[in-house]
């Protein structure tokens, strides 16, 4: 095992933490990688090395509330032998992303004991294993995978912009008081948890169903492109892939539960919100994501009017024409600052047997299959497993195919209607 540190020095004393990434608490971000080729760990640390000067946090210690200190202590880099294995063998693993992975100890790296990322490549018999661990805290999805491919990109002998003199941080809010912002929530009909609500969470997130999963399904790309066509026709409106396949989930937990009726379904859609919400950079480092709700589907409505609410909707928020974006945000951000019980959906309705607010992470657009440090690009590429209703994933087929990942009571209920093939060609249409 190696412990890699930063050949540059960096100005920056201390990674400071946004209110939105303290939001993350003690998630991991667990990424597995399966390359056909073997992999040069010797010049994927030496260009580690060199990463981490636009990095310093990753070799850095949580010393303080504040953030981490850059204090170039280094992070754990493990090559493990397995040439009794191919890639066959690893692909039947329950728990792919433990199994082969130096595991990240959340309380450590809390207690300044470690690095927030860790780095285990695993040589097989006919290919490897990459598999890195990150404290959530410090990144999201985007940055994590740019930051990976970066990593790919140094390897390959590419420039990479390295030098990081500032940290970018999150834009100033204009925060209200605890009384303001508690009166401007209950305007807005935010769901208040109560102490029954969040003790039932409690139990679900503890509990064997929370961990629930099933096999995932692949939507093929060509179909994907027709429904879009067919939605945006039948619509007058151009629908996106977000939208359509949301809505083509949304529409399966509706028919899953069965709840006949005219009921109200919501769902949360995961934004980006760099380059929309108060010019954030969009190259900045950290947690920039936040959900947007759509309200008001209809358990009678088809696809296609379900693809239209929510193209609407999650389109005037990344516009943010109106501004709707950025008072959205803030008041997130407020709601954190006084750590008050609100939630701009109900979140006990997504936590229930018959979910009836749907979580929908895509995940489509990000660029995991780019991974490539001189010898090859992976053959796959894993989600992490952090507990999302659904999340959606890209195939690697160049088709603009997608994988649906399912967890917790949807996923339990998709397994208990033997799979939701024939349902979602009856959704689709085709």
């Amino acid at each position: 095992m190696k412990n890699i540190i930063s050949n540059i020095e960096t100005i920056i004393k201390t990674w400071k933490f946004s209110l939105l990434d303290m939001a993350c608490g003690d998630m991991i971000i667990k990424a597995v990688w399966i390359f056909n080729t073997k992999l040069d760990t010797e010049l994927m640390g030496e260009k580690l090395s060199v990463l981490l000067g636009k990095y310093p946090f990753l070799a850095g210690r949580l010393k303080s509330a504040d953030g981490i200190s850059c204090s170039n202590e280094g992070c754990q880099f493990d090559v493990v032998e397995r040439q009794d294995i191919g890639i066959k063998n690893v692909l039947k693993s329950q728990h792919i992303h433990d199994d082969f992975s130096l595991k990240l100890n959340i309380r450590d790296f809390k207690a300044g004991k470690c690095a927030p990322m860790t780095v285990c490549v695993t040589s097989l018999s006919e290919g490897a294993v990459l598999s890195v661990q990150m404290a959530h805290i410090c990144m999201d999805g985007r940055s994590f995978y740019k930051m990976m491919n970066e990593w790919g990109r140094l390897c390959r002998g590419e420039n990479v912009d390295i030098q990081q003199n500032v940290q970018f941080e999150f834009p100033n809010v204009d925060f209200m008081t605890k009384p303001q912002t508690a009166a401007i929530l209950e305007k807005k009909k935010w769901t208040k948890l109560g102490f029954k609500d969040l003790v039932k969470m409690l139990i679900y997130g503890a509990s064997k169903d929370s961990k629930v999963s099933c096999t995932p399904l692949l939507i093929d790309g060509d179909k994907i492109k027709m429904l879009k066509a067919v939605a945006s026709q039948k619509t007058g409106c151009e629908i996106s892939t977000n939208s359509v396949m949301s809505a083509v989930i949304v529409k399966m937990v509706m028919n899953l539960n069965g709840l006949n009726g005219k009921r109200d379904y919501s769902l949360l859609t995961v934004a980006d919100i760099r380059g929309r919400y108060k010019n954030i950079n969009a190259d900045y480092i950290g947690n920039a994501s936040n959900n947007i709700v759509t309200h008001s589907l209809k358990d009678d409505c088809d696809v296609f009017e379900l693809a239209r609410r929510i193209q609407e909707n999650v389109g005037r928020y990344a516009e943010n024409k109106d501004g709707a974006m950025d008072e959205y945000v803030d008041l997130c951000m407020n709601s954190l600052k006084h750590k008050l019980p609100y939630v701009a959906f109900d979140l006990p309705k997504m936590n229930s047997k018959k979910p009836t607010t749907v979580y929908v992470n895509d995940q489509h657009k990000l660029q995991v299959y780019d991974l490539d440090f001189g010898n090859g690009k992976p053959v796959i590429a894993f989600p992490n497993d952090l507990p999302d209703m659904v999340k959606i994933w890209p195939a690697n087929d160049g088709k603009g195919s997608v994988l649906l990942f399912f967890k917790g009571y949807l996923a339990k209920n998709i397994i208990r209607n033997g799979g939701v093939d024939e349902m979602l060609k009856e959704i689709m249409g085709f």
